[in-house]
């Protein structure tokens, strides 16, 4: 009988390297992460005829903001800019992620994007996004065009 040791420490090490493997397996995995260094909170929300859209992104200016929109999905992108330290100021904590982001929310339902409206007041991006009208909701009325002789079939002659 052979006895072999457990080691807890190698199996760990050897589990993150397989972890590791498979998240640089995706498509633009490692280009992604470079160019998105956090993601902002969000939060949506829907009435009778609009969703609404609220991104939080304090310390963001608006003009480091750019957002894209189609019927289906919203993609916000910017850059927070590390604050300057003044005179001797020294940073010894910070929890705050700076850099570039990127959002991208998929939408419930389909949006009139044309129509969209944005403000942004201390911090806080609210995007008004009216629905587009379902095509269940539409009733529409069908005429029937008059029979004419000259339209009609003839019948086979036996």
């Amino acid at each position: 009988m052979m006895i072999r040791y457990w080691n807890p420490a190698q199996d760990a090490l050897s589990l993150s390297r397989q972890i590791d493997r498979l998240f640089e397996s995706f498509p633009n995995a490692q280009e992604s992460e470079a160019l998105t260094t956090w993601t902002p909170a969000i939060e949506l929300k829907e009435t009778d005829d609009h969703l609404l859209l609220s991104v939080y992104l304090p310390g963001v200016e608006g003009q480091d903001l750019d957002i894209q929109l189609t019927r289906e999905s919203i993609l916000i992108t910017g850059q927070r800019q590390r604050p300057d330290l003044q005179g001797s100021e020294k940073l010894l904590h910070s929890d705050v992620r700076y850099g570039q982001f990127r959002r991208l929310v998929q939408l419930p339902v389909a949006i009139q994007n044309s129509q969209a409206q944005a403000s942004f007041e201390q911090g806080i991006l609210v995007l008004t996004l009216p629905k587009v009208e379902e095509a269940k909701q539409k009733v529409v009325k069908l005429t029937l065009a008059q029979n004419h002789p000259e339209h009609q079939a003839e019948a086979p002659q036996s």
